[in-house]
């Protein structure tokens, strides 16, 4: 009972107070009431205000933020891609001193020869596409080498475009011959890294390690290409040597190669 009569004194009270408040004029004509009332609002007014300056400048950070960290990851992709396409073309500069090292001693294949790129391989199929920034069609059987020996001929061409028949395809034959020429032989594609050279007498000197190139007698090859490593000699009943060999060219890392049309087939009549 008596905390309710408290309440009511205080209540009273306090509405007596606003009342008196109201009435009671400030030197500028407004209610002593009105400046209670911005007095104690102000406190919360300005809280109010810096609270949602607080957020709105949040919200500006985060989005700066954000935006910061998408632009960081931009650059570092260019900057990934950028030195992928650096390491790439350094690549390509050695695979072509090699090329020219490697047609160096044919004067006549350096003229016209076209360079390619590998665009796919299949090595289980012994073929390969090339793309050339130059649109040319070349003759059927145009010899291609790489940094590091004989790669094969074209089968198709279609301006920038080429296909070539590797020389591990299955029905792939090369005429070979140790550096010296005093061992002559047939390399044959398997279908595999291996190849098979058919055609050496039992009487031949050959050893394993030795370097077979191209000697030019299929008429499709110029000689002196770099084409495969002897892997193993063995003799047997036959009148020949069983001999296996592997290619010099990196078939499967090969990116860069070199078209030679100017070296014809014998069958076209203008082989040098």
């Amino acid at each position: 009972m008596f905390r309710t009569n408290a309440l009511r004194t205080v209540l009273i009270w306090t509405l007596l107070e606003l009342i008196a408040a109201f009435q009671v004029r400030t030197e500028a004509g407004s209610p002593v009431l009105s400046s209670w009332m911005r007095t104690v609002a102000e406190p919360i007014v300005i809280t109010a205000e810096g609270a949602t300056d607080l957020a709105v400048g949040v919200g500006v950070s985060a989005r700066g933020l954000r935006k910061a960290l998408s632009e960081n990851r931009a650059l570092q992709r260019e900057n990934e891609e950028l030195r992928a396409r650096q390491a790439l073309m350094q690549n390509d500069l050695d695979a072509l001193r090699e090329i020219g090292g490697l047609a160096g001693p044919h004067i006549e294949l350096e003229a016209g020869s076209l360079l390619g790129r590998c665009s796919y391989r299949d090595l289980r199929a012994g073929t390969m596409e090339v793309r050339t920034a130059e649109l040319r069609v070349l003759r059927h059987d145009t010899p291609v080498v790489s940094s590091n020996g004989l790669v094969g001929r074209v089968v198709r061409s279609e301006g920038r475009r080429h296909w070539l028949q590797l020389i591990t395809h299955t029905a792939a034959a090369v005429a070979v011959q140790t550096e010296d020429a005093t061992v002559q032989g047939l390399a044959l594609g398997s279908g595999s890294a291996v190849m098979t050279v058919a055609y050496v007498p039992r009487q031949a000197e050959l050893e394993t390690g030795a370097l077979l190139v191209t000697s030019g007698g299929d008429g499709i090859y110029p000689p002196g290409i770099p084409t495969a490593r002897v892997t193993r000699v063995r003799e047997s009943d036959d009148p020949f040597l069983e001999i296996t060999a592997v290619s010099s060219a990196d078939l499967q890392a090969t990116r860069v190669v070199l078209m030679l049309p100017a070296w014809a087939p014998a069958a076209d009549g203008d082989a040098p």
